[in-house]
């Protein structure tokens, strides 16, 4: 038996114990009344008083044995029977019979239709052993009133047609019980067939996001990872960025400081040439070779003025270009560092190796330029170390002049030939500062275009870091929805 069904007999006992105790408690004092008034006899009050106590001590010691007993029904109502057949036939008033109906009625709840119907038989053949122990033996009513024939009908009446309604009740309640719990039966297999199929879809559902949550969680880590490569990458390109700026700003010096040496290259071309003009008038006019000789030392002092600041220029642009080298190489280290760190991104970071490459590509062809701005410098420091040596040649002759005045001749001849060294120097000099100056300005063209697209990497990269932090956090929000969807589905746990 389970706790229901248990607890359903322990409490239909337990009614049953209390309204047999009252009803007996009743006729026990109340028939020890009708003895203090002389109304019965000690005899029948020793006969009801002990049939009342037999019952009550039978319906007790099995109901305290076990209170969900099927037998104590059988045996309250076996004793209430006999202590109603002999209160009924031994009665001093006409109304005892009015007992059978509180009693009999509580016995529906058993829902047991064979025990209401041998009730009904039993109290339907009591009550007719009454009403004819009344009509033949007695021959007067129980009040000891004449015999009524109305009175016997209504007390045979009630009792039967009583017994009667009650045992049809009980039986048409049963049906419909039986309907009712077939009927319940019946939603209880589909709602088990349905919570079954719910289970299964919740089990479903379970495993899908709990996989979901795992490729969510995945997904998370890895936007979280390509974020940090592209915050690497983007402060890769604001430090390259930088250096570019640097190197933007050097490049301008170089060039301000070559349009200056160009600029005294050509003071020194004019100067060479007015010194061969000097040399010429000078074997043309001997008489005016004193003044040109003066004329030549000033001009002399100032190439070699010229000279010396060239060979000093010349010194500040190869440390320049030292100083661009190793930017470039910077550049370049930065370069491969961001096509490293694009690569670690995976596909999100496709699109910065190639301006990674570019941007290498460019260091590189910065560096050849810069090396060959190198080569450039190198050969006008060896050519303006030439021509400093041949000023300073030129100043000795300038100051032999005046003691070699008879050799004049022979001397201008050589000076006339140096002159013409000289000449040739400054211009190869100026041929080499053009140069300079040419691979200058593709350097700034080149910066500028390197400028340019670490620009729009930045920008590029700065959009991408946005982009992956959105979706960091979507993907931290779908991971909430999902363990808010997976606490729900670990509720119905328990139904499984």
């Amino acid at each position: 038996m389970n706790e229901k069904a248990y607890n359903r007999e322990k409490s239909v006992n337990q009614f049953l114990l209390i309204i047999i105790t009252i009803m007996d408690l009743f006729l026990f004092f109340g028939y020890f009344g009708d003895y203090s008034k002389g109304n019965i006899g000690l005899g029948f009050l020793m006969a009801v008083e002990l049939t009342v106590l037999t019952s009550m001590i039978a319906d007790y010691a099995v109901f305290l044995h076990r209170k969900d007993s099927g037998i104590f029904k059988h045996v309250s109502v076996i004793g209430y029977m006999v202590v109603y057949a002999i209160a009924l036939l031994g009665a001093q008033n006409d109304l005892v019979f009015a007992i059978v109906f509180p009693l009999t009625v509580i016995y529906i709840l058993y829902f047991d239709y064979k025990l209401i119907l041998r009730i009904t038989v039993v109290y339907s053949l009591i009550t007719a052993a009454d009403l004819v122990y009344t009509a033949a033996v007695l021959k007067h009513m129980h009040s000891g009133v004449a015999l009524n024939s109305t009175s016997l009908l209504v007390q045979g009446a009630s009792v039967i047609v009583y017994l009667i309604v009650l045992c049809g009740t009980t039986k048409i309640s049963n049906r419909n019980n039986d309907v009712r719990i077939a009927s319940l039966s019946e939603e209880k297999e589909h709602s088990a067939r349905l919570l079954q199929d719910v289970l299964k879809v919740a089990q479903a559902v379970k495993k899908n996001s709990s996989q979901a949550e795992e490729y969510i969680r995945i997904l998370g880590r890895d936007v979280d990872s390509t974020a940090q490569a592209l915050s690497g990458i983007s402060d890769g390109n604001s430090n390259n960025a930088e250096s570019i700026e640097k190197q933007t700003v050097m490049t301008e010096h170089i060039q301000g400081m070559i349009q200056r040496a160009k600029e005294m290259s050509d003071e020194m071309l004019a100067l060479a040439q007015q010194s061969q003009e000097a040399v010429d008038g000078g074997q043309r006019s001997m008489d005016d070779l004193q003044k040109q000789s003066d004329n030549m030392q000033k001009a002399n002092e100032q190439v070699a003025a010229s000279v010396i600041s060239l060979i000093e220029n010349a010194g500040s642009v190869d440390e320049i270009t030292e100083q661009i080298f190793a930017i470039s190489s910077q550049t370049n280290l930065l370069a491969l560092n961001a096509s490293i760190e694009s690569a670690r991104a995976g596909e999100a970071g496709r699109g910065f190796a190639v301006v990674a490459e570019e941007i290498r590509q460019l260091a590189d062809e910065t560096r050849k330029l810069t090396e060959h701005i190198q080569n450039i410098v190198q050969e006008l420091r060896q050519n303006a170390d030439k021509a400093k040596n041949t000023v300073d040649n030129v100043m000795e002759a300038s100051q032999r002049e005046h003691e070699l005045i008879r050799s004049a001749d022979e001397q201008f001849s050589g000076i006339g030939g140096r002159m013409g060294e000289l000449n040739r120097n400054v211009s190869e000099i100026y041929q080499k500062i053009e140069e300079i100056l040419e691979s200058n300005n593709a350097i700034v063209d080149s910066i500028n275009e390197i400028s340019a697209v670490s620009q729009q990497v930045s920008a590029n990269t700065q959009q991408a870091v946005e982009l992956g932090e959105d979706t960091s956090r979507q993907a931290q929000q779908v991971q909430q929805r999902m363990d808010e969807l997976l606490q729900t589905v670990g509720a119905i746990d328990k139904y499984i």
